[in-house]
């Protein structure tokens, strides 16, 4: 079974480089990226992870008071991609 990955998008350029800096200083792997054509977004910029970090990163958004937009789930269905958003703030 393929690992699931998640995508965090943001409303400034600014704030994805911090998340992205603040992932690797806590030693989470994240690939920044441009945003996928069917997700709206302030930003550009987007940062994938897999789902091992998941926790991880909710918690450091938690203790850093980082700011995103929003986190969605990656499905592949066959050859698409289809992007689920997550409601997080329940977490």
């Amino acid at each position: 079974m393929d690992e699931k990955h998640y995508i965090i998008t943001f409303n400034s350029t600014h704030h994805a480089l911090t998340f992205e800096k603040a992932s690797k200083e806590n030693n989470i792997k994240a690939i920044i990226m441009p945003v996928p054509r069917n997700i709206a977004s302030s930003c550009g910029l987007a940062l994938k992870f897999s789902q091992e970090y998941f926790v991880e990163l909710i918690r450091l958004v938690k203790d850093k008071e980082l700011n995103y937009a929003d986190i969605y789930r990656i499905e592949d269905i066959g050859s698409k991609k289809d992007y689920i958003k997550m409601d997080v703030k329940a977490l």
